[in-house]
């Protein structure tokens, strides 16, 4: 029975230290991807992860560089970015689809009114390391 308990106990440490080192793999600045916009072409909107679980959201032209929102994220029990107080069509729990190589990847499944699908929000960004 002992045994048993301190599996557990090992199994739970691991799992939660799963989540924080996810967690600390999408902290930084995320450039977002544009399948129509050329490279070097602007605006560049930006999606930085705070390690104090801010969102800050921004857009830099050729002249100027603009705050565009702010808000909370965090990662879920399921793994799943759990972003708030954002920006409307942001707020909501995000499925991490794919995560490696400085690549992230994230859908937002929409609801209407009846709280039926009516689609979802495909984001794509890379890691910038030269911010």
């Amino acid at each position: 029975m002992n045994r048993l308990i301190i599996l557990l106990f090992i199994a739970t440490l691991g799992l939660s230290s799963c989540s924080n080192n996810q967690e600390s793999k999408i902290i930084g600045v995320w450039e977002r991807t544009q399948m129509d916009k050329l490279p070097g072409e602007y605006p560049k909107i930006y999606w930085e992860f705070t390690g104090d679980n801010d969102i800050i959201r921004y857009q830099i032209t050729e002249l100027e560089q603009e705050l565009m929102s702010v808000g909370r994220w965090g990662l879920n029990k399921k793994n799943r970015l759990s972003i708030s107080k954002f920006d409307v069509g942001f707020n909501g729990e995000w499925e991490i689809v794919y995560f490696k190589n400085d690549v992230l990847r994230m859908v937002l499944k929409v609801y209407n009114d009846q709280n039926q699908p009516a689609g979802q929000v495909l984001v794509e960004f890379v890691r910038v390391t030269d911010f």
